[in-house]
């Protein structure tokens, strides 16, 4: 049998541990100054792949929204089903603890779970809606007051007012709403 240079049995071993996830010998983890474009300046950085915009091309996302199931509207970007106040759907008039309550249990179609009120960002989006009906009054919202979270706000999408009231207070509408 002849004898294998140690050399060469370093180098396997190097490159089994290297295969297996381990870690190259601390003489062979430093590449040869010829091998590597950057190993004549060991300050230099390597430059990124191209972003976006840089003359490459990706494809954007093309993804909508499903189609709203009958009885709300479709607001997109970002999507929401708002409950549309007809005869077969009506917006009930309660306090905010009985309009949560309602929404939780409130389904449409196929959407049979997390229907809730309005943020007060999202009531605010209701104003710019022409198909929505019953839009006079004030709303309830799920947004608690920052400094008392007995109480919560409520807007008005047709005269743009909004104000904090509590919780318990007076019945208002209840307009659900749902994230697709």
């Amino acid at each position: 049998m002849r004898a294998v240079p140690s050399t060469v049995l370093a180098a396997a071993i190097g490159l089994w541990i290297a295969a297996c996830g381990g870690t190259k010998p601390a003489d062979e983890a430093k590449p040869e100054a010829a091998d590597t474009p950057e190993s004549a300046d060991p300050e230099a950085k390597t430059t990124a792949p191209p972003a976006a915009g840089d003359g490459e091309s990706f494809a954007k996302p093309t993804a909508k929204p499903p189609p709203p199931p009958v009885g709300a509207y479709l607001q997109e970007k970002p999507a929401l089903f708002i409950q549309r106040c007809t005869a077969e759907h009506p917006c009930p008039k309660m306090l905010a603890a009985e309009g949560e309550a309602h929404c939780r249990e409130y389904s449409l179609g196929a959407y049979t779970e997390g229907w809730r009120l309005p943020t007060l960002d999202e009531a605010k989006r209701f104003a710019g809606i022409d198909a929505l009906e019953d839009k006079e009054g004030f709303h309830w919202t799920k947004s608690a007051d920052p400094e008392n979270d007995s109480m919560a706000w409520i807007y008005d999408p047709v005269g743009g007012q909004m104000t904090t009231i509590p919780r318990d207070r007076k019945p208002f509408t209840i307009r659900c709403v749902y994230e697709p």
